[in-house]
């Protein structure tokens, strides 16, 4: 199911900015995303998705987990209590590295994100293609992960879901010296990014408890999707997606979880 019709998906989504959750389902590409450096585990074959939890008993959340990530955002409930992330984020020198399942910037500066008062830390943020959420039954091409963690051990994670369109100014700092094309790869730069760019409108989103996305799948993680996606352009999108092939994990049961979300500015519900 998840390699057939790619041709079609991406068509549709160089037009659109977007395709279906559906037609994503069956996609694939030209470039398989390969196997990671450790753990084992890739996006297709049998140590694909499916078959996560039998890599390692540690990864037995993959499949047994009723909290699991990622889910399709469709049913919501608006909390007016919600308030803008409480993100501090700085500019740190680009140093990418392909760990086999991701391209990884990892963070010198310190990045935090405060929640209730607890100050969660980042030190990486990575991106998939396509993206692993869905909004409304619709993926977006990308999606870039920060994930920030606190002393106690809890996670938070904060996404942003890409369509085509414009050129990312974001992106294009990001791959100034070229993206690490293969497994173990770094590529290092005294240029400095700052994740605050690469993100949206973090006053809007959705949130809701769910777990990491690869193994070992660990739950109880805080996830914050923003509701507004970034664009890239085709071009930008090719070079991560020629890397990167399929690195998203199917869209997981919501199991009567509620999805929070921020109200729309200026708009009725």
């Amino acid at each position: 199911m998840e390699r057939r019709l790619r041709g079609t998906v991406i068509a549709a989504v160089l037009i659109l900015g977007l395709t279906s959750a559906g037609s994503v389902s069956q996609a694939s590409g030209p470039a398989a995303a390969p196997a990671a450096p450790s753990g084992g585990f890739t996006y297709n074959g049998d140590t694909g998705p499916g078959f996560w939890a039998d890599l390692d008993p540690a990864n037995a959340a993959c499949r047994v987990g009723i909290s699991q990530s990622p889910i399709n955002i469709k049913h919501v409930k608006i909390d007016k209590n919600l308030r803008p992330l409480k993100l501090a984020l700085e500019a740190t020198p680009i140093s990418l590295i392909n760990n086999g399942h991701a391209i990884e910037e990892e963070i010198e500066s310190p990045n935090t994100l405060t929640l209730n008062g607890d100050v969660y830390t980042s030190a990486q943020f990575h991106f998939h293609t396509l993206s692993e959420h869905a909004i409304g039954g619709q993926r977006g091409v990308m999606e870039l992960h920060a994930v920030f963690k606190n002393p106690a051990g809890k996670t938070a994670v904060v996404g942003t879901l890409f369509r085509i369109g414009h050129r990312n100014a974001f992106l294009h700092r990001l791959m100034s010296a070229g993206l690490p094309k293969h497994s173990g790869d770094k590529v290092t730069s005294e240029v400095e990014i700052n994740l605050a760019d690469g993100l949206t409108d973090t006053s809007e989103y959705y949130t809701y408890s769910g777990s990491l996305t690869t193994p070992p799948c660990t739950e109880a993680v805080t996830w914050f999707v923003l509701k507004r996606q970034a664009q890239l352009s085709a071009a930008q999108f090719k070079a991560f997606e020629d890397i990167l092939g399929n690195d998203f994990r199917p869209l997981q049961s919501v199991n009567g979880r509620v999805v929070h979300a921020t109200a729309d500015r200026g708009k009725g519900h």
